[in-house]
C-alpha cells in the first residue's frame, strides 16, 4: 500500500488520490455522450485536414494539434479547467498556446506523487506565479512545502554574463502581486539573487521537483549544482528553454552540468523548449 499523505486540511490522502489531483488515467464517467464525442470527433478531423493541414506544412507561428485523447476521451485531467486558468493567468497571449507544456506539467507532477517520490518542491524563476501556482496546489494535495526563489523584479545585473543577451524583462511583477496569486500556505518566498538568497532561508535535504526557469547561465548553473544533489531518486528536473535558442546561455549551463552525469535530458517540443531529467 502506497504511503499516506495528509491534506492541508487535515485529512488524509493516499499518494494515488494526491496524483489524482493532476491526472488519473481513466476518469470513473466520461462527460460527453456518444454523440457529443462523434460530432466533435468529426469537426475537429475537417479542421485539422484543411486549416491544420495548411498551417501545419508552413512555417507558420502557430500550429494546429489534437488535444491528448485522455483528455478529451476520457476527461483525465479533473481540474484542467482550474490549471488552464493560473497557467494563463495575465499570460495568455503566451501561455494560452502551450498547451504541451501545461500537459508536461500535469502528467509529471502526478508521476511524482503517485511514486511517493520523497522531498519537497522548489522553483527558481517564478515571474508572475504560473507555474508555482501549479507546483503549490500540488504541495498542498500531498502535504509538502515549496520554495519559490526569485528576485520578483527581473534579472540580477550580475547574472548577464556576455553569453547572456541583455534583458530587461520580467520586471513587471513583485513579490506582493504573487503573494496574492499562488498564496502562502505551504509556500516559501524566497527573495533575492541565488543562490546568494540560500543564506536566508533553511532549505530541506530532499526535493522530488526542481523546476528551472532562470534563462540565463550564471543562476542555472548554481541551481543545478545546488538540487540535483537534493534531487531524490525518481525526482523531477523541469529545465525550461533549452531548447529555445534566446537563451543560450541556459542551455550552455546544462550541458555542462550533465556532461560526467548519468541522467540525459528528455527533449520536449514545447513553446520554449522544456528539457527534463529523472534522476537515476
Amino acid at each position: 500500500m502506497k504511503q499516506m499523505e495528509n491534506s492541508s486540511d487535515g485529512g488524509a490522502l493516499t499518494a494515488d488520490e494526491a496524483a489524482a489531483k493532476f491526472y488519473t488515467a481513466r476518469a470513473e464517467e466520461r462527460p460527453k455522450s456518444r454523440f457529443e464525442r462523434f460530432l466533435a470527433r468529426e469537426i475537429a478531423q475537417a479542421t485539422m485536414s484543411t486549416i491544420g493541414s495548411f498551417l501545419n506544412s508552413r512555417n507558420s507561428k502557430i500550429y494546429l494539434t489534437y488535444r491528448p485523447d485522455s483528455h478529451f476521451d476520457f476527461s483525465s485531467f479533473p481540474d484542467f479547467p482550474d490549471f488552464y486558468r493560473v497557467f494563463t493567468h495575465e499570460s495568455k497571449t503566451h501561455n494560452s498556446g502551450d498547451l504541451s507544456r501545461l500537459y508536461l506539467l500535469l502528467l509529471n507532477i502526478a508521476r511524482v506523487l503517485r511514486d511517493s517520490v520523497p522531498g519537497d518542491f522548489a522553483e527558481i524563476g517564478v515571474y508572475r506565479g504560473n507555474t508555482a501556482s501549479i507546483l503549490a496546489q500540488a504541495a498542498r494535495a500531498a502535504n509538502r512545502r515549496l520554495f519559490l526563489f526569485d528576485t520578483f523584479s527581473g534579472f540580477d545585473a550580475a547574472d548577464q554574463t556576455e553569453i547572456d543577451r541583455p534583458s530587461s524583462a520580467f520586471t513587471d511583477t513583485s513579490l506582493q502581486k504573487v503573494k496574492q496569486f499562488v498564496g502562502e500556505d505551504r509556500v516559501e518566498y524566497v527573495v533575492g539573487r541565488f543562490p546568494d538568497s540560500l543564506s536566508t532561508v533553511k532549505v530541506p535535504d530532499r526535493f522530488a521537483i526542481v523546476h528551472l526557469d532562470c534563462d540565463l547561465l550564471q543562476p542555472t548553473a548554481a541551481g543545478l549544482a545546488f538540487f540535483y544533489p537534493r534531487l531524490s531518486p525518481g525526482g523531477l528536473f523541469v529545465l525550461h528553454d533549452y531548447s529555445s535558442g534566446h537563451w543560450s546561455g541556459c542551455a550552455k549551463a546544462i550541458d555542462a552540468f550533465l556532461k560526467d552525469k548519468p541522467e540525459r535530458p528528455v527533449l520536449m517540443p514545447d513553446k520554449s523548449g522544456t528539457a527534463i531529467l529523472v534522476k537515476s
